[in-house]
C-alpha cells in the first residue's frame, strides 16, 4: 500500500506566512546556530498559545539555484514533520540555511536539526 494521496505537508496553522512573523521570531527568539542551519525560536503567548509550534523556513539564493533551494527547502520541512519534537508547545521557529546546506544531505540536515532543536529547547 502506498502512501499516495495522503497529505503529510504542514498545515497552514503550522506554518510561518508573513514577513512580519519572520522578523518577530528573529528579533525577539532564541538563536542557535549549526554548521548547515540556524534556528531561533519565540515562545508565544496570548491568543496565539492556543495554537501549536508553526515553522517558517529562508533559503536565500546565496544556497544555489531553484533546484537546491527547493530540495534544502523539502529536506528540513521533512526532518521537521517526522520530529518528536513537543509541536504542541506555543512556539514560532524560523530555520535558517546556510550555503554549505545545498552540499551535505537529507540525513546530515536532519541530524542537525534535531540537535539544535534539542539545545534551543535547553534553558
Amino acid at each position: 500500500m502506498t502512501d499516495r494521496g495522503l497529505h503529510q505537508g504542514l498545515g497552514r496553522d503550522e506554518r510561518l506566512r508573513k514577513r512580519s512573523e519572520f522578523l518577530r521570531a528573529q528579533a525577539r527568539g532564541r538563536r542557535c546556530s549549526g554548521r548547515h542551519l540556524v534556528v531561533y525560536a519565540m515562545a508565544r503567548t496570548g491568543e496565539a498559545e492556543a495554537q501549536g509550534a508553526r515553522l517558517g523556513i529562508t533559503v536565500s539564493k546565496r544556497v544555489g539555484g531553484a533546484v537546491l533551494r527547493n530540495r534544502v527547502k523539502r529536506w528540513v520541512r521533512e526532518s521537521y514533520r517526522k520530529l518528536s519534537f513537543p509541536k504542541t508547545r506555543p512556539a514560532d521557529l524560523v530555520v535558517i540555511a546556510k550555503p554549505s546546506a545545498a552540499a551535505s544531505s537529507y540525513r546530515v540536515i536532519d541530524t542537525e536539526l534535531r540537535q539544535l532543536l534539542l539545545s534551543i529547547e535547553k534553558p
